[in-house]
């Protein structure tokens, strides 16, 4: 029986190692919540949420807490703490834009401590969404960069192009009114030389005898013709010729 209430005793001395320092570590969290000092604040929309701190009991569990002023809406995750008290948590999602304040409880067996001081941080815009893709300012502006710097070597190279197509063609049109400038005024050059040799048979005509009225018609035609050819055919060829 003696025996019996020995075990028994050991028994009980043993249990208490183990249920009086959680009984008294409740008490200690009822008054010692985890601390925050460490969170991450005026986030991008393309960034991810963090928070940190300490706790009084090592690798203890810690809840975080996580609200949206706007829709009320709150959420709760659960961080260990390690051999020295310390956790961290990072979100693994982004954030919508937004005010937003987090607060964090210690839990230890079925006990919670009180909720911790509470901290507010900001999500601003900073990406755009298409549908569960994501694109940062940043990436759209060196999209935007992109398509305009290619816009411009596409103007650049059309430009080009076009400016060398002109160019061939203009040296095209040119060679060919030289040539074609070329040939008339070497028909008008032998015009003129056919029009001087039948003058010059009229004038060794007058010598011997007078011209009869068709030879001084045919004579004054010859004239009036040689003046229209010197005096502005060939003369408006010589002004064309430097502006080919």
């Amino acid at each position: 029986m003696k025996r019996f209430k020995l075990k028994n005793l050991i028994f009980v001395s043993t249990l208490s190692l183990f249920v009086i320092p959680e009984l008294i570590f409740a008490d200690i969290l009822k008054i010692a919540p985890p601390i925050i000092n460490l969170v991450s604040k005026d986030l991008g929309n393309d960034e991810l949420w963090y928070i940190g701190g300490t706790a009084s009991i090592p690798k203890a569990d810690i809840v975080i807490f996580l609200q949206n002023n706007a829709s009320k809406e709150t959420f709760s995750f659960v961080a260990k703490a390690d051999e020295q008290g310390e956790w961290f948590y990072a979100h693994n999602d982004f954030l919508k834009e937004g005010q937003y304040k987090s607060w964090a409880q210690l839990k230890i067996g079925d006990s919670v401590s009180p909720p911790g001081p509470e901290v507010s941080f900001k999500i601003i815009g900073s990406a755009f969404r298409i549908g569960k893709a994501r694109l940062s300012y940043e990436t759209v502006y060196a999209a935007v960069a992109i398509i305009l710097f290619l816009a411009i070597i596409g103007g650049l190279a059309f430009f080009i192009y076009h400016l060398r197509f002109y160019h061939r063609k203009n040296s095209r049109l040119r060679k060919e009114l030289f040539e074609a400038e070329r040939e008339v005024r070497s028909g008008f050059d032998l015009l003129r030389k056919d029009i001087k040799e039948e003058l010059t048979n009229f004038s060794k005509l007058k010598q011997n005898r007078n011209l009869n009225v068709k030879e001084r018609q045919r004579e004054e035609k010859l004239l009036s013709d040689l003046d229209f050819v010197e005096n502005h055919i060939l003369k408006e060829m010589g002004d064309i010729e430097p502006a080919i």
